[in-house]
């Protein structure tokens, strides 16, 4: 069920919701069989191309693994139970030591729905001890656990997990999946040597890095920025979601590494991979209606009230909160 349909059909979100809650506990031992099922079937992969993957697997999680600090304060009434409760995640694209784009996925496997809010990177909030400034300035001053704090406060709701993806090592990871295919409906425009004409574009990593980069002749600003963000990570989350073959598994393990931070185990990818997939297929997009303007002396974004509190509520609902 499409978002316009939760919102504008003939039944409510929570008619929608007390619908399918009836049916869990039949899906849920559904669910279970199909995660034997494939976990037998791993078992076998595995036992036919070695353990050299598993281990190359281990070591690449244990180089990314970074936990959110214990004095981050955890707004999630109950512990998660990943695999049946919906969840959400801070997306952090670094450039330069800043958070230069910002996304929060809520993920809800009851409705097979994700909803992915961009927020702005010029967004006027509070930052614990360093008082009203850009969003993305939370980083800067105490990496992804600031960031994760600051997020919850803004939007009033648990962050489970946070993946940082440095831009810098962005393309070559568009490049080990063979480049991402993408539809330009904003502006066309030229950057970086590269031409980005309106229409499909396959583009690769390098490309990708300068097409998710410019603002300055988009005269939507950051707004048709982040528009883009979010169509080459849609694309490469439905890449990502195609491997299927050992020597692209391998691939990708050589740049992760060096491209990314997460508090995401190995074991809860797995998890994710197998109990949300159809969630994480089915993207509904997000944003702010704002505008900005130099709040002394510096550019900021102030979202109205309104606004806030709506899509505060609006991803509680999705997170079962409400």
């Amino acid at each position: 069920m499409t978002d316009d349909e939760l919102n504008n059909g003939p039944m409510s979100y929570r008619q929608v919701h007390e619908g399918a809650v009836v049916n869990k506990k039949r899906k849920r031992k559904k669910r279970r069989r199909v995660i034997l099922f494939l976990f037998l079937v791993g078992v076998g992969v595995l036992g036919y191309f070695g353990a050299d993957i598993y281990f190359r697997l281990t070591s690449v999680f244990n180089q990314i693994y970074n936990p959110i600090g214990a004095h981050v304060p955890n707004l999630r009434g109950d512990a998660l139970d990943l695999g049946e409760d919906p969840f959400s995640i801070l997306i952090l694209g670094l450039d330069d030591g800043r958070s230069d784009s910002m996304m929060v996925a809520t993920v809800n496997p009851t409705l097979d729905t994700t909803y992915l809010l961009s927020i702005p990177r010029d967004t006027m909030v509070e930052i614990s001890g360093r008082g009203t400034t850009r969003i993305n300035h939370a980083f800067a001053y105490g990496g992804a656990d600031l960031a994760i704090e600051t997020v919850q406060n803004f939007l009033n709701i648990p962050i489970d997990y946070h993946v940082s993806l440095y831009m810098g090592e962005f393309h070559t990871l568009i490049d080990a999946m063979g480049g991402v295919r993408v539809v330009n409906n904003g502006v066309a425009f030229s950057l970086g040597g590269y031409d980005f004409p309106l229409g499909e574009l396959n583009l690769t990593g390098s490309m990708a890095y300068y097409y998710v980069r410019m603002r300055m002749e988009d005269p939507r600003g950051d707004f048709g920025r982040q528009e883009r963000q979010r169509d080459v990570l849609n694309a490469l989350v439905g890449e990502l979601a195609g491997v299927s073959t050992v020597t692209r598994y391998q691939d990708l393990l050589d740049v992760v590494g060096d491209s990314m931070q997460t508090n995401v185990s190995l074991n809860e990818m797995v998890t994710m991979s197998l109990g949300y997939n159809r969630a994480l297929r089915n993207i509904t997009n997000l944003s702010f209606n704002a505008s900005g303007s130099i709040i002394n002396g510096m550019y900021l974004i102030p979202i109205p009230e309104d606004q806030r509190l709506d899509m505060s509520n609006r991803l509680r609902q999705h997170l079962e909160l409400n």
